[in-house]
């Protein structure tokens, strides 16, 4: 049964949430570089970076269909097939999480893309610089077809999804207008911290259905654990194979903040 209020749905955040972060990073990187391209004196570059860009949101629609085949072809491992993308998604959410985490501070950001375009312009090749723009681009592509496909797998009302996708497409859109032309800075710590936290979120609830899907394909055993709570919109289940790996993803969780926050930090001395 489709859900007559999608926008209150928790697929609805969800599929804002991952529409939203991933064309925000896509258009920050962009942005970063074209700003990168005025100022060091190669305006004439920025038409590259844009075709290649497009070029690269063509290729992640041609994912996504490729993507969609590939499960139309596997009618018959489909739950074992559900939950090794589940798994996928996971993994590189914590990926992103990780990623993320290790840009949060400004200085580093810049750092990234001066190492994106310098070399191209150091060696004056265009088409590197494209390939540059393309991969940056892709790669976000990449994530959001698998997360996007992720995520319906695990639901049943695909109306919040599609109402997310649309709302999510449309702040792009102001987004871009206002980092592109208004030439506006987004506060990065506040975006990627808070997206950080909502991505290992969908880590953690992907982990554990991607596990229960497994469990239905036969594939892993099933058994008992009543000690927690069944949340199915967390991904969370009664059984001990599920709990195991998101306690993994909760460590994996702890290590990051760890290494990110306080590992190599000088202990303030006290006078």
């Amino acid at each position: 049964m489709v859900s007559a209020l999608p926008f209150f749905s928790p697929e609805f955040l969800d599929a804002f949430t991952i529409i939203v972060r991933e064309g925000l990073e896509a258009i920050l990187i962009i942005a970063a570089i074209i700003a990168y391209l005025e100022s060091s004196g190669h305006k004439e570059k920025v038409k590259t970076v844009y075709s290649w860009s497009a070029a690269a949101i063509i290729a992640s629609l041609f994912t996504a269909f490729f993507l969609e085949g590939v499960f139309a072809a596997s009618e018959a491992g489909k739950e074992f097939l559900e939950g090794i993308t589940m798994l996928l998604a996971a993994a590189v959410l914590l990926y992103v999480t990780n990623w993320l985490l290790g840009k949060i501070e400004s200085g580093r950001w810049v750092a990234y893309i001066k190492g994106k375009v310098e070399g191209a312009l150091t060696s004056r090749n265009t088409l590197a610089l494209g390939i540059a723009s393309f991969l940056a681009v892709y790669r976000e592509g990449f994530e959001t077809v698998l997360f996007f496909k992720a995520l319906a797998l695990g639901s049943a009302d695909p109306s919040g999804i599609f109402a997310g996708l649309l709302l999510g497409l449309a702040v792009l859109v102001l987004l871009f207008i206002a980092i592109i032309r208004l030439e506006k800075r987004l506060p990065l710590k506040i975006v990627f911290g808070a997206t950080s936290a909502i991505l290992f979120i969908l880590a953690f609830k992907f982990a554990g259905k991607g596990i229960h899907e497994l469990q239905e394909a036969h594939a892993l055993p099933e058994t008992a654990f009543t000690l927690i709570p069944a949340i199915k919109d967390l991904g969370i289940y009664q059984t001990l194979e599920t709990a195991f790996v998101q306690l993994l993803v909760l460590l994996s969780g702890a290590v990051l903040l760890y290494l990110h926050f306080f590992a190599g930090k000088k202990p303030v001395k006290k006078s």
